[in-house]
């Protein structure tokens, strides 16, 4: 099974890529000026160089800070996405009921890891809205595994 890795030697220099674009993004909204378009591009190719994710985009970390710290964007960039796999019901039970020791940028993979693996788009309902999902009360994680796996069983229609 995929895990979360990130390689921390590179943290700095994203925090920096994530940060500096950030401004020069904030700055191009406001009036356009070719140098900062070109030095934009020129973080873009720096942080897919880093990252080794080819389709990361530079401007989706455009106000990062109003959702998560920098630490967190920047990890985040640093994992690669989850690709499909074949996951058990125990594997789902573990991950669920382990997933709010994480820290929040590694949480999110894995929210993203069982959005994938399970084909439910809503996944973030289950564990933080549970009642979004079809769940009464005040559900244990437990409880809340068991009803990803057996909606995840259910046909799409």
């Amino acid at each position: 099974m995929q895990k979360p890795v990130i390689d921390e030697t590179k943290l700095p220099e994203v925090k920096k890529i994530i940060y500096d674009a950030d401004s020069i993004l904030s700055e191009l909204y406001c009036a356009e000026n070719d140098g900062l378009r070109k030095e934009l591009e020129e973080l873009q190719s720096r942080l897919r160089a880093l990252t080794g994710n080819q389709n990361i985009q530079i401007k989706d970390y455009w106000h990062y800070d109003e959702a998560v710290s920098l630490d967190t964007a920047a990890r985040g960039a640093l994992m690669h996405p989850p690709a499909k796999e074949e996951v058990t019901d125990e594997q789902i039970r573990d991950i669920v009921v382990h997933i709010l020791e994480h820290d929040e940028a590694e949480m999110d993979w894995w929210l993203l890891y069982l959005e994938v693996n399970t084909g439910l788009d809503n996944l973030t309902d289950y564990i933080f809205y549970p009642d979004l999902a079809g769940l009464d009360g005040d559900p244990s994680l437990e409880e809340i595994a068991e009803k990803i796996i057996e909606d995840r069983a259910l046909p799409c229609t």
